[in-house]
């Protein structure tokens, strides 16, 4: 069963990212790439006669990071990113059901890395239904 950050990375690839995408974990190689990570999130959201355990929301956050030699390309990938997510609501992906997704702040740059090629960001909540009962 996939998990959150291959249905983003299928959701991605579907609207047209074709940038080489990461998740989890950046190598140094290709200079062109996106990182897709899960951070922190929302406390998981349960019904009001639902007992301690019992969730049926989850609330994960992920942060989306494109890295390039070129500052545009960078900053127009994220562009298009934020466009495919920002805003998508109540759809299947990969049989999981995900209620919405919304940009917590508008893209921004990160410090150039140690090999000199641009950082873009931006942070994504997210609500979706528990997919299984061990991971988002």
């Amino acid at each position: 069963m996939p998990f959150l950050l291959d249905d983003l990375a299928d959701l991605l690839s579907s609207g047209g990212v074709t940038t080489t995408t990461y998740k989890g974990f950046l190598p140094e190689l290709p200079d062109d790439a996106l990182l897709l990570s899960e951070t922190g999130g929302l406390p998981p959201v349960h019904a009001m006669s639902a007992s301690a355990g019992n969730a049926v929301e989850e609330r994960p956050s992920v942060q989306v990071m494109r890295r390039s030699p070129v500052y545009n390309r960078a900053r127009a990938e994220m562009n298009v990113i934020v466009k495919l997510l920002d805003g998508f609501g109540d759809r299947s992906i990969n049989g999981t059901r995900y209620l919405w997704i919304a940009a917590k702040q508008s893209p921004f740059p990160l410090p150039t890395d140690a090999s000199g090629r641009f950082l873009q960001v931006c942070n994504f909540d997210i609500a979706k239904a528990l997919s299984t009962s061990t991971s988002t």
